[in-house]
Formats: structure tokens, sequence, C-alpha cells
């Protein structure tokens, strides 16, 4: 089901999230103890996330013109 976002909180909420494994992703990059499965699962959730919010904000730009999300970058 697809939602048009109303507001800008969802999206913003869903960029907070992505900036928060972003810190996740450096934080086990750093750990060598962590498994490769764990690490594996995290990075493929943070690209899935990363290209949802891009998709969800390019939906919003072509309704509202807007470019608040140019500041995440892509793996």
């Amino acid at each position: 089901m697809c939602y048009r976002f109303q507001t800008g909180d969802m999206l913003e909420w869903l960029k907070t999230q992505v900036r928060i494994i972003e810190a996740w992703r450096e934080d086990i990059a750093s750990r060598p103890d962590l498994d490769l499965e764990m690490i594996t699962r995290l990075e493929r959730h943070y690209q899935w996330l990363t290209a949802e919010v891009l998709n969800l904000e390019t939906e919003d730009v072509r309704g509202h013109q807007r470019h608040t999300f140019s500041k995440l970058r892509t793996v």
C-alpha cells in the first residue's frame, strides 16, 4: 500500500532512521567481534531504507518542489 505524504513528518522520521543506521554502521566497522551475517543484514536494510526515502522524497518533490534529502549518501 502506498500513502501520499501530507506532511514531511514521516519523511523526516525516516531520514532520522537512516542517520541512526549510518551511526550504527560506523560503530560496527570498528568492532571486529560482530559476525558477517549481522553486518550484511544491516547493510541491506540501510540500502533498502535509503532507496525508499529517496523514492518518497522524489514523489514529494514532484508534488511540492522541495529538495530536502540531498545530504543522504548511498553505499
